[in-house]
């Protein structure tokens, strides 16, 4: 019985391998932008994930700089993967600039875009939605008046006081200028908005000040999901606890007994009668 025949080494993968045998493919060797090039000819995808799968050591030297972040490490580096495709997409081998230099520079932008939007959607919702009707009223203020409108002039469009417009500027400049490799601690205790000073300018008809709509906003947080929507459903929207029940697929008996601990939970929230 022989013995097995040592299989001899190329020094390639059994992907690349792969890909010299493959037509049109051309010849492949260990540089970045010969791969990239025969890529962005041939748009043949195991091209793309061969090149992947060689630069993911650029990939976990950028994410160092964000090892301060809470985020699983599994999502940033999903992220810096999109991040080194893009890059592999958009190089232009002409300028003569090296490959890696350049995709460092998009999976960073990436990774911080990532971080940033992750940061903001742990705000709390008012604080989103008043970040929203400010951008609003600015833009719709600067197209009537032809110019960009005064502090004073954006919180009388918004109903709110000029020291909650500069709370809510102060907290989306904090997320979005802060340097990100610093630890998240610093980044989010910067960025932590202070309810206290956003108050209503003047009485509405039909509509709560703004700092009691975002008190009560505050407590329906910290309802659960179901009970939050069976809330929305009951109180916003105006169903009977039938029609919550027909739409949720429950009982009106359980709609009942779960719209009763949910403004349980948010009267000892609040500590005063709601509803």
């Amino acid at each position: 019985m022989g013995l097995p025949q040592k299989k001899e080494s190329n020094d390639l993968t059994g992907t690349e391998a792969d890909l010299v045998r493959f037509p049109g493919a051309g010849k492949i060797d260990r540089h970045n932008k010969q791969l990239i090039g025969e890529y962005q000819k041939s748009k043949d995808l195991r091209l793309l994930s061969l090149i992947v799968e060689r630069n993911q050591g650029l990939l976990h030297t950028v994410l160092k700089r964000f090892s301060y972040f809470p985020d699983p490490y599994e999502d940033l580096l999903q992220v810096a993967n999109l991040g080194l495709i893009k890059a592999v997409q958009r190089f232009d081998i002409s300028r003569g600039i090296e490959f890696s230099s350049y995709a460092t520079a998009i999976v960073d932008g990436e990774v911080r875009h990532y971080l940033r939007d992750s940061v903001l959607m742990r705000q709390p919702r008012w604080l989103r939605k008043l970040s929203g009707q400010i951008e609003e009223a600015s833009v719709e203020l600067t197209r009537t008046l032809k110019r960009t409108p005064t502090l004073k002039e954006i919180a009388e469009k918004v109903n709110v006081s000029q020291k909650g417009i500069l709370e809510v500027l102060r907290v989306d400049a904090s997320v979005g200028l802060h340097p990100l490799n610093d630890p998240p601690a610093c980044a989010l205790a910067e960025s932590e908005p202070d309810a206290s000073r956003v108050h209503s300018l003047r009485y509405q008809t039909f509509s709560l000040p703004v700092e009691d709509r975002i008190i009560l906003e505050q407590a329906l947080d910290a309802l659960s999901s179901f009970q939050r929507k069976i809330v929305f459903l009951l109180f916003y929207r105006g169903l009977t606890q039938s029609e919550v029940a027909a739409e949720m697929g429950m009982t009106q008996r359980n709609v009942s007994r779960e719209s009763a601990k949910a403004l349980g939970r948010m009267k000892a929230i609040l500590n005063t009668k709601i509803f």
